[in-house]
């Protein structure tokens, strides 16, 4: 069974559809992906029958972790923050870099961080 990621940040507009496209192009047939954001207004919004869905919630920055905290925080035990900046242009080289380089730290996708 595929492991269900999903990957969040402020406006689901950059960061975390980047990780989405990522991970669905570089492994798909291991995880089933996907992307919200924690702003009202923008394109996927995050709900709690996202965070059920979720295996592993990656937040891209300690904002969406406390918005977690603050409005589902039974589901805090599936979040890890990645720690990357709004600064980059949705799949952007530096921004594929910095996932690859996530990768390469937490010691890749087998090493039970994402599995």
């Amino acid at each position: 069974m595929k492991k269900r990621l999903l990957f969040i940040c402020m406006a689901n507009t950059n960061r975390s559809p980047t990780f989405e496209r990522y991970f669905k192009k570089h492994f798909p047939k291991k995880f089933e992906v996907k992307s919200t954001g924690t702003y009202y207004g923008y394109p996927e919004q995050l709900t709690e029958k996202l965070l059920i869905w979720a295996d592993k919630v990656y937040c891209m920055d300690l904002s969406q972790e406390l918005f977690i905290k603050n409005h589902f925080p039974k589901y805090l035990n599936k979040v890890q923050v990645i720690g990357i900046s709004d600064q980059y242009d949705p799949d952007s080289p530096e921004l594929i870099e910095l996932i690859e380089y996530w990768l390469l730290k937490i010691g890749g996708i087998n090493n039970g961080n994402i599995l």
